[in-house]
């Protein structure tokens, strides 16, 4: 077993395993300062934003999504992958558009967080949208959301507490959008 405080790897060869739609895979050859190689394979993503989207009563608008690889629908805030050649403030301003019909006056970048480190690269961007107004885009074709879901802050703690609320993402913006409104 080599020693944590070693170093990083170096990667000797990266070789594509799998080239689809929304993510690629790659097995990464790495070697340790110690001469220890291994394989690890990695999901690689353009990455995606995520939005705390507040409507003119100070509510959240949340979005019911199936997610097959759950079997669930989650109850979460509209988020969507950055598509190439857009900022994560254009993706921004386009996905509050698509998932919940309405355009933000005010895009506001609140932080960010790695969403699976253990085996993804996917980086994931909070925005917070506030100054709606009515301005839908069509929903992508594979998506099937809930209309908005208006939530007040407490409602959102208590649907954490309830089980309700699991999504990662959601809890993330939750912490963050908490966090900047201390400070």
């Amino acid at each position: 077993m080599s020693d944590a405080g070693g170093g990083l790897p170096e990667t000797l060869r990266s070789e594509a395993v799998f080239s689809g739609p929304v993510f690629d895979v790659v097995r990464d050859t790495l070697r340790f300062p110690d001469g220890e190689q291994f394989d690890r394979f990695v999901v690689r993503h353009p990455g995606a934003v995520a939005l705390i989207v507040i409507d003119e009563a100070d509510r959240w608008l949340l979005v019911r999504q199936y997610r097959h690889p759950t079997g669930v629908e989650l109850l979460e805030v509209p988020a969507g992958g950055i598509e190439p050649g857009e900022s994560p403030q254009e993706t921004a301003a386009r996905e509050v558009r698509e998932e919940t019909g309405f355009a933000a006056g005010s895009l506001e970048s609140i932080g960010g967080s790695w969403m699976v480190p253990g085996w993804g690269d996917e980086y994931m961007h909070y925005f917070v949208a506030r100054e709606l107004h009515h301005d839908p885009l069509p929903q992508d074709d594979d998506e099937r959301l809930s209309a908005p879901i208006p939530m007040t802050i407490e409602e959102l703690h208590a649907a954490v507490d309830e089980g309700t609320i699991v999504d990662a993402k959601t809890l993330v913006a939750l912490l963050l959008f908490e966090r900047s409104q201390r400070q």
